[in-house]
């Protein structure tokens, strides 16, 4: 099996499966089993927040990256009303649909990434005396391309916006990042070779955000709910590996990258990722072609990429029309890497590639 749709979800370590850690009590219970759950989350919490830059307190466990993404936004914004927030054309579902749902109650603006991205100038350029909140990715999920968190955040640092940054395809892809330079940041578990159903929200001290659904109380009445402790301790053993990986990791996927950038394109394909993308995700249209034909022929020899983001996989791609790039919407494949993948099966797969083009019904 080749596996190049890491942007979807990462295979878990096998050290890190949540079975293997015998981590079952609740953390909230008072025996000694209790105890020992606790001291585990809240290691994994320390050690989390140390690679995301940030105090161990400022992050909260939950159940995965939309959620996270519904707590900054909505959570941040539910009771107040009026004025204008800010997001882009071709963010990630779990805040673009957020954002879509305030339209009755804030004036919404959409921008619209030029050359891939989206500049602090073009936030700058959107921002008036009312705004209220600013969300804008990290990496998109199907292009890769990067935008400039971090001059963005010191832009709005200067005016006191609060800035928000979905940073599931972000976090650990090619080692740390000081994610303190924004208020909230948004992370997902299952990106980053952990097991599905933990992710993380990070909440700088001072910025109060309301909860969205009630119960017990846990993770400070951020995210009620029994904590997923197995799960928080498989994400922090994952990133210790990722951490210590990190370069080695980046110039093995960076290789990757570069070869199938060279051979699709030697195959008639247009690489539609920015030059300057993340390494880990790679979008290559194929004029002519149907991309589902072209994935299935490839899911058959089990060779396994996606057509665009596995949130929406069955739509018409409302990234790639935020690029500009519409008319390839049903011709683009999402090719997406870790470290675990490797140059031999690049090359395996580009010969497959090679067949399916030759192979599969070009239309007019």
């Amino acid at each position: 099996m080749i596996y190049f749709d890491n942007a979807a979800t990462t295979k878990p370590f096998s050290s890190s499966l949540p079975e293997e850690s015998g981590l079952y009590w609740n953390p909230a219970s008072l025996h000694g089993g209790g105890f020992l759950a606790e001291k585990a989350l809240e290691d994994a919490r320390t050690r989390l927040a140390k690679y995301m830059g940030i105090l161990p307190e400022e992050l909260y466990f939950t159940c995965g990256g939309t959620v996270s993404d519904n707590l900054a936004v909505r959570g941040y914004l539910q009771g107040k009303k009026g004025g204008r927030i800010i997001t882009s054309e071709y963010e990630h579902p779990a805040v673009y649909e957020c954002f879509k749902s305030l339209e009755n109650e804030f004036e919404v603006v959409y921008l619209k990434p030029e050359n891939g991205i989206v500049s602090a100038l073009a936030v700058e350029k959107a921002l008036t005396e009312d705004t209220r909140l600013v969300s804008i990715m990290q990496v998109n999920n199907e292009t890769g391309a990067v935008n400039p968190v971090a001059e963005i955040s010191r832009m709005l640092r200067r005016k006191k916006i609060p800035f928000h940054t979905d940073a599931v395809q972000g976090f650990l892809k090619g080692g740390a990042f000081d994610y303190s330079c924004v208020d909230f940041a948004s992370f997902s578990g299952h990106k980053n070779h952990a097991p599905k159903g933990i992710g993380g929200i990070y909440i700088k001290k001072g910025i109060r955000i309301r909860p969205l659904i009630v119960g017990g109380g846990q993770e400070k009445n951020i995210f009620s709910g029994t904590v997923n402790v197995p799960g928080a301790v498989a994400w922090a053993d994952a990133a210790d590996y990722l951490i210590e990986n990190a370069e080695k990791d980046r110039q093995t996927v960076c290789r990757i990258n570069a070869y199938l950038r060279e051979q699709t394109t030697l195959l008639g394909g247009v690489v539609l990722s920015p030059e300057k993308a993340s390494p880990y995700v790679l979008s290559v249209a194929f004029e002519g072609y149907i991309a589902e034909n072209i994935l299935h022929f490839l899911s058959e020899r089990q060779m396994y990429v996606s057509t665009g983001s596995a949130c929406s996989s069955k739509k018409s791609s409302r990234v790639l029309k935020a690029c500009g790039l519409e008319r390839y919407s049903k011709n683009t494949l999402r090719f997406s890497f870790s470290g675990e993948n490797t140059l031999t099966e690049a090359e395996l797969f580009c010969s497959a590639l090679s067949e399916a083009l030759r192979t599969l019904i070009k239309i007019k």
